[in-house]
Protein backbone atom coordinates (compact mmCIF):
# COMPACT_ATOMS: atom_id res chain seq x y z
CA UNK A 1 0.00 0.00 0.00
CA UNK A 2 1.01 3.85 -0.50
CA UNK A 3 2.09 4.96 2.72
CA UNK A 4 -0.21 7.24 4.72
CA UNK A 5 0.92 10.72 6.92
CA UNK A 6 0.69 8.42 9.67
CA UNK A 7 3.15 5.80 8.15
CA UNK A 8 5.53 8.53 7.11
CA UNK A 9 5.21 10.11 10.75
CA UNK A 10 5.91 6.18 12.63
CA UNK A 11 8.73 5.77 10.67
CA UNK A 12 10.36 9.82 11.24
CA UNK A 13 10.29 8.87 14.98
CA UNK A 14 13.51 9.98 16.66
CA UNK A 15 14.39 6.28 17.96
CA UNK A 16 13.33 4.70 15.07
CA UNK A 17 14.76 7.34 12.40
CA UNK A 18 18.14 6.99 14.03
CA UNK A 19 18.29 3.45 14.88
CA UNK A 20 17.66 2.58 11.45
CA UNK A 21 20.42 4.85 10.40
CA UNK A 22 22.87 2.93 12.96
CA UNK A 23 22.06 -0.68 11.51
CA UNK A 24 22.14 1.09 8.02
CA UNK A 25 25.77 2.33 8.66
CA UNK A 26 26.70 -0.87 11.03
CA UNK A 27 25.69 -2.77 8.26
CA UNK A 28 27.46 -0.51 5.76
CA UNK A 29 30.95 -0.92 7.06
CA UNK A 30 30.19 -4.95 7.61
CA UNK A 31 29.73 -5.57 4.36
CA UNK A 32 31.48 -2.58 2.14
CA UNK A 33 28.71 -2.81 -0.41
CA UNK A 34 25.63 -0.85 0.56
CA UNK A 35 26.21 2.74 -1.65
CA UNK A 36 25.93 4.44 1.66
CA UNK A 37 28.90 6.31 2.69
CA UNK A 38 30.18 8.49 5.83
CA UNK A 39 28.88 11.53 2.86
CA UNK A 40 25.27 10.15 2.77
CA UNK A 41 25.53 9.64 7.46
CA UNK A 42 27.12 13.35 7.62
CA UNK A 43 24.24 15.05 5.22
CA UNK A 44 20.62 15.25 6.08
CA UNK A 45 19.07 11.98 4.72
CA UNK A 46 16.07 12.28 3.13
CA UNK A 47 13.17 10.19 4.67
CA UNK A 48 10.59 9.51 2.54
CA UNK A 49 8.04 6.58 3.75
CA UNK A 50 6.96 5.50 0.33
CA UNK A 51 4.83 1.89 0.77
CA UNK A 52 3.87 -0.35 3.60
CA UNK A 53 2.34 -3.21 5.02
CA UNK A 54 1.15 -4.47 8.45
CA UNK A 55 1.03 -7.56 10.60
CA UNK A 56 -1.39 -7.67 13.27
CA UNK A 57 -0.15 -10.39 15.74
CA UNK A 58 -1.14 -11.06 19.04
CA UNK A 59 0.90 -8.46 21.21
CA UNK A 60 0.63 -5.38 18.52
CA UNK A 61 1.15 -4.17 15.19
CA UNK A 62 4.57 -4.79 13.00
CA UNK A 63 4.97 -2.20 10.05
CA UNK A 64 6.99 -3.02 7.15
CA UNK A 65 7.75 0.34 5.50
CA UNK A 66 9.90 1.49 2.13
CA UNK A 67 11.87 4.33 2.84
CA UNK A 68 13.43 6.66 0.51
CA UNK A 69 16.48 7.61 1.30
CA UNK A 70 18.48 9.40 -1.47
CA UNK A 71 17.83 9.48 -5.41
CA UNK A 72 16.83 5.99 -6.25
CA UNK A 73 18.22 4.19 -3.17
CA UNK A 74 15.41 2.70 -0.52
CA UNK A 75 15.71 0.67 3.13
CA UNK A 76 13.41 -1.86 4.08
CA UNK A 77 12.15 -1.41 8.23
CA UNK A 78 10.28 -3.51 10.26
CA UNK A 79 8.78 -1.74 13.48
CA UNK A 80 6.57 -3.14 15.79
CA UNK A 81 3.64 -0.98 17.69
CA UNK A 82 2.52 -2.30 21.16
CA UNK A 83 -0.65 -3.65 21.76
CA UNK A 84 -2.97 -0.93 23.19
CA UNK A 85 -0.38 1.98 23.34
CA UNK A 86 1.20 4.54 21.10
CA UNK A 87 4.83 3.03 21.38
CA UNK A 88 6.98 2.28 18.77
CA UNK A 89 9.95 0.17 18.66
CA UNK A 90 12.93 -0.37 15.42
CA UNK A 91 13.07 -4.23 14.96
CA UNK A 92 14.70 -4.17 12.15
CA UNK A 93 15.94 -3.65 8.62
CA UNK A 94 15.93 -6.08 5.84
CA UNK A 95 19.15 -7.24 4.08
CA UNK A 96 19.29 -9.54 1.59
CA UNK A 97 22.16 -11.62 -0.18
CA UNK A 98 22.60 -10.05 -4.40
CA UNK A 99 25.41 -11.62 -6.56
CA UNK A 100 27.06 -12.98 -3.39
CA UNK A 101 26.79 -9.65 -1.67
CA UNK A 102 24.47 -8.58 1.30
CA UNK A 103 22.81 -5.75 0.97
CA UNK A 104 20.59 -3.26 3.16
CA UNK A 105 19.30 -0.80 -0.24
CA UNK A 106 17.28 -1.23 -2.50
CA UNK A 107 15.40 0.01 -5.77
CA UNK A 108 12.16 1.73 -6.11
CA UNK A 109 10.96 -1.29 -8.09
CA UNK A 110 11.94 -4.20 -5.51
CA UNK A 111 9.08 -5.31 -3.69
CA UNK A 112 8.52 -4.85 -0.21
CA UNK A 113 8.09 -8.02 1.41
CA UNK A 114 7.43 -10.02 5.08
CA UNK A 115 11.23 -10.04 6.91
CA UNK A 116 12.43 -10.96 10.44
CA UNK A 117 16.22 -9.58 10.06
Amino acid sequence: MDATPEIQWISEQPDIKYATIDALYRKHHEHKVHSFTEEHRAKHIDWKATKYAEEKIAYGINYFIKVAIDDGLFIHIRIHQHKNQNKFDFYALHEVIKHNNATCVFTEDEPLTYFNY
